[in-house]
């Protein structure tokens, strides 16, 4: 068992590496799609490439884990809107770190859920990402912009999801079937609203697809796949501070990569709300996952 959960936590840093990548993917990709289109294309590629790989175990699939699958799937596509929606008026590395925050919400989130109170450390956690948000997001004028609030929301959104597959994935269920019926609810999702709004396009430049790609491809069918194996072996806590690395993958690539300018203000934000990720996160005396 030992030896599963330490090949679960390398196979979740490769996720965060992934993950990380991601929120240039996500602007590549605005540059030419909508957030619902983005959406129905990503969760698309990725129901067709689990269905064709493993089809044999997606029909076998039992109506409980569809159910599951489902359930997840309608709160993936949920987030993600949300996410999308806030790039647009953020950036890649200020969304890194505060999406990074939902690391601090899981205890609460558990709290509300299962029932679990949370321990001292995660209030002094809170209090911590909190004023990390303040840092990276407040302006002047003590407001805060609607692509950070919304990059916050997300980090709620996935913290619910943490917990939820934490939760709802045991070790009995089907991986293939579980990813394959979540990501077809997320993509049906991002289609109809696609619908709505007029229908989807194909005329989209190359950056546009490159990204979308790289999200349909490696941050949805790869990743996802991956990530539910992972947690049915690794601890909650565990799962949460190795994915959190994404926020480190993210503001690395996104200044390499735009060249953001990076502010003493943002670095001290960025620092707490990672010193929030560590100290909710990190056991004394115990040997997590």
């Amino acid at each position: 068992m030992k030896n599963k959960q330490t090949a679960a936590n390398l196979i979740l840093l490769l996720v965060a590496a992934i993950w990380g990548g991601g929120f240039i993917a996500g602007k590549m990709a605005l540059t030419g799609l909508s957030p619902a289109a983005i959406i129905a294309y990503r969760y698309g590629m990725g129901a067709l490439m689990c269905g064709i790989i493993f089809w044999k175990r997606v029909a076998k699939t039992s109506k409980d884990v569809m159910k599951k699958g489902i359930l997840i799937g309608a709160l993936q596509a949920a987030g993600q809107a949300v996410q999308l929606i806030g790039l647009q008026y953020t950036s890649s590395a200020n969304q890194s770190f505060l999406c990074s925050a939902y690391v601090a919400f899981v205890p609460f989130i558990s709290w509300v859920m299962i029932g679990k109170r949370p321990k001292i450390k995660s209030f002094v956690a809170g209090a911590t990402a909190l004023a990390g948000i303040g840092f990276i997001s407040l302006k002047e004028s003590f407001t805060i912009g609607i692509g950070d609030s919304l990059s916050v929301l997300f980090a709620v959104i996935f913290g619910i999801q943490i917990v939820l597959i934490g939760k709802l994935v045991d070790k009995d269920s089907d991986i293939a079937g579980l990813t394959f019926f979540q990501m077809l609810t997320a993509a049906l999702a991002g289609f109809a609203v696609c619908i709505v709004q007029g229908g989807l396009t194909l005329d989209i430049g190359k950056e546009a697809i490159i990204g979308v790609v790289y999200l349909g491809v490696l941050n949805t069918f790869v990743a996802f796949m991956a990530q539910n194996y992972a947690q049915k072996y690794a601890k909650d806590t565990t799962a949460a501070l190795i994915m959190s690395m994404e926020s480190l993958f993210g503001f690395l690539l996104s200044v390499l990569y735009y060249k953001e300018v990076i502010t003493v203000k943002f670095l001290a934000g960025s620092a707490l709300c990672f010193a929030a990720v560590l100290m909710n996160t990190i056991e004394k005396g115990r040997k997590s996952g």
